[in-house]
């Protein structure tokens, strides 16, 4: 029997996961008990998942999108990916069960690929496994060299693989990746040309170039260098496996655009991330029609009845979606248990701050569709949003997001936080449900921001710390930390064994519980160590703390009084750099 895709880890099966005990408010489910002495008792224990909420939804007074009435919002499960890869990754599910996708911007399995400049390059991989948390991401060839001149950019764009033929597009950009105007510092202002598709009918291991380029695109614009297009970034419809849920057997494409004589003029409007409109475009997909564009079909608008009008004269195309100064980046997923279309679209302006994504629904890809989320400051930066289709569970209702996020998580000034936690600078896939209208989520309480919690309120000192983290981001209440928001663990400055942490209290407190949370990064970990109390008592940990910061050491003793603990490093893993910890926990004993 085939095995399917793992389209859930919490929400269909998700009462497996840690909560707080209804019996004991912040004590933690786990394994077994492992006894230390006749009164300590330490396990291993789960955590609440970390972004588990749902998102708000704050739509800007002119949005032009009646609310979703199938759809009223989207939950994060806090179930999220942790590769390390480059970004701009738009999966394609291939006949022979993998996804294929493009990416830039980084590293993948051990090569680099940058996609700015005149040496420009392209990478492509493949994703193979049926769990979104252990795919193996691998190189199919060497990422592929495309000169953007008169640009200076040539990012990947529209990739679709379909018959065993991977089609994959590049888009141009300009002036320059930092262009600095009236103060402020813009990343890639200007949208450029779509140079056309190379193509490979091996599955990436070789490629035929585009015959086409810059400066003779596949769709007839700008109208003059640097001026605004309409079919930019094109991105394929996701129609599943081998494009099976294709109503007409043909390969649609999503570009951003804008038009002469905007009524609504602003610098980089039509940006990598910003525009104005959604257009579309339809094609039958094969080596001789993807790079013709006679070949092409162009959504032309509807008729008096309400019905798609199509046309193969460019200089006719008509926007699918119209939202001037609010639109950027489209992507679009047919979802078979919905019977639906889910769009997601990043407003990105002003390219290198703060973006807005908000995700529609539609019957028809050509509409009318409708709002189900928009999603303020999501990321804070996140771009490039897509739902694959392998990852979709049969009801349609639970899915994974795939994005980046923060590549420029410091420019002009600003501050941005990981938000939700896993994002970064790279591939990111997290476990998302869509919500029915009226439908309740159950919030899972944090037991380190429970008001027992009396480390909250201790001081805390470290023998040392690292520049940008104090040794108070072990007491805020999150178990966070690099490489997300790193104000929420301390990490020591190039300690190891010999690093502490001290808590210390003002008044004596009787204590009888500890819940220790190891750094999330998968480079420092804590091995050994032992808590001294000022009473002169001690106790040594009796493993290892958990590795990536969703599980806790809980220790369970004999109720002692005293004014401060410590807790010494006595061992960690050979790789660590910065030992520290990301949280801990101190309860009395009406809290075991």
């Amino acid at each position: 029997m085939k095995k399917q895709p793992i389209v859930s880890r919490v929400l269909l099966g998700w009462a497996a996961a840690a909560v707080v005990s209804s019996a004991l408010p912040v004590a933690l489910q786990g394994a077994e008990s492992r006894p230390v002495a006749d009164d300590i008792k330490q396990r291993i224990v789960d955590l609440p998942l970390r972004g588990y909420r749902v998102w708000p939804s704050q739509p800007p007074k002119d949005c032009p999108f009646e609310p979703s009435k199938e759809l009223a919002g989207i939950l994060f499960t806090g179930v999220h990916s942790d590769y390390r890869c480059g970004d701009t990754f738009y999966p394609s599910w291939a006949s022979d069960g993998n996804l294929y996708s493009p990416w830039t911007d980084g590293t993948t399995d051990g090569v680099r690929s940058s996609s700015g400049g005149e040496k420009a390059t392209t990478g492509n991989a493949v994703m193979i496994g049926d769990d979104p948390l252990a795919l193996q991401i691998k190189n199919t060839s060497p990422p592929q060299p495309a000169s953007p001149k008169p640009y200076q950019g040539r990012y990947p764009a529209g990739s679709l693989v379909y018959n065993g033929v991977w089609y994959y597009g590049t888009y141009c950009l300009g002036p320059s990746a930092s262009v600095k105007h009236e103060g402020f510092t813009y990343n890639w202002p200007v949208l450029g040309p779509m140079p056309g598709f190379r193509i490979s009918t091996d599955y990436g291991k070789t490629w035929t170039a585009s015959p086409l380029s810059p400066e003779n695109p596949l769709f007839p614009e700008p109208a003059k260098f640097m001026g605004p297009v309409k079919m930019g970034a094109p991105h394929f419809v996701d129609f599943g496996k081998n494009m099976e849920h294709s109503p007409d057997g043909k390969a649609y494409l999503l570009g951003m655009g804008a038009e002469e004589n905007d009524p609504k003029p602003r610098y980089a409007n039509l940006s990598w991330i910003s525009a104005d409109q959604i257009y579309l475009a339809r094609v039958a997909p094969s080596p001789q029609t993807i790079n013709d564009i006679k070949a092409y079909e162009f959504f032309a608008g509807h008729d008096a009845a309400g019905n798609p009008l199509w046309t193969g004269d460019f200089t006719k195309i008509k926007p699918l979606l119209d939202w001037n100064n609010n639109m950027g980046c489209a992507t679009a997923t047919y979802v078979p248990g919905l019977k639906k279309y889910l769009m997601c679209v990043t407003d990105g302006w002003p390219t290198c701050a703060k973006m807005n994504s908000y995700i529609l629904e539609a019957d028809r890809l050509t509409g009318p569709w409708r709002l189900v989320v928009y999603m303020k400051d999501f990321g804070d930066q996140a771009y490039f949003l897509n739902f694959p289709s392998k990852f979709i569970s049969p009801d349609g209702k639970t899915l994974w997001l795939c994005y980046s996020a923060n590549f420029a998580p410091d420019w002009n000034g600003q501050k941005l936080r990981i938000d939700p936690p896993g994002g970064r600078y790279g591939l990111c896939l997290h476990e998302v449900r869509l919500l029915s209208p009226g439908e309740t989520v159950e919030q899972k309480p944090n037991p380190f921001a429970s008001p027992e919690n009396i480390a909250r309120n201790a001081k805390a000192e470290a023998n040392s710390a690292h520049p940008g983290y104090r040794a108070e981001g072990a007491i805020d209440g999150q178990a966070g930390g690099y490489p997300g928001e790193i104000s929420e663990e301390w990490a020591s400055h190039g300690g190891r064994a010999g690093a502490s942490l001290t808590l210390s209290w003002e008044k004596p407190q009787s204590v009888s519980r500890l819940l220790l949370v190891d750094r999330p990064n998968r480079l420092d970990q804590i091995t050994g160590a032992t808590i001294q109390f000022s009473d002169g008592s001690e106790i040594e940990i009796a493993e290892p703390l958990p590795d990536d910061g969703t599980k806790a050491l809980e220790i369970a003793f004999a109720p002692k009084t005293v004014t401060s603990l410590t807790v010494k490093v006595t061992k960690v893993k050979e790789s660590t750099l910065n030992i520290g910890i990301s949280e801990i926990a101190v309860f009395g004993p009406k809290d075991r």
